[in-house]
């Protein structure tokens, strides 16, 4: 329901690392990277400070962070409600009868 670019930000900044972040989603690091590229691209902000360590959340990485794991909780949340209203609006009425005392308005 939300962007995927969104879920591997959120797995980079866990993992600290674009190889990492890769490996646990069974993508590239070089995926990864374009990934991360195109959302600092489409947002206009840089996320990550990259160094041969690895990398860090910059101030603005930090916000986008803190509300990206807030987006995705709500979206989950929003999939769960809708499918409790969808199961709500499917109510089943059974009932039962016997055919040594047959319930005559039902056979009918």
């Amino acid at each position: 329901m939300y962007n995927r670019q969104i879920k591997t930000f959120i797995n980079v900044a866990d993992c600290g690392s674009f190889a990492k972040a890769g490996e646990n989603a069974n993508l590239s690091p070089t995926a990864v990277m374009k990934q991360i590229n195109e959302l600092e691209y489409r947002l206009g902000l840089k996320l990550f400070a990259r160094t041969p360590q690895g990398v860090r959340l910059t101030p603005a990485g930090q916000s986008v962070y803190k509300d990206a794991k807030f987006m995705i909780d709500y979206a989950n949340q929003a999939v769960i409600r809708a499918k409790n209203a969808e199961d709500a609006a499917r109510s089943v009425l059974r009932v039962g009868t016997s055919l040594l005392n047959p319930c005559k308005v039902f056979m009918e």
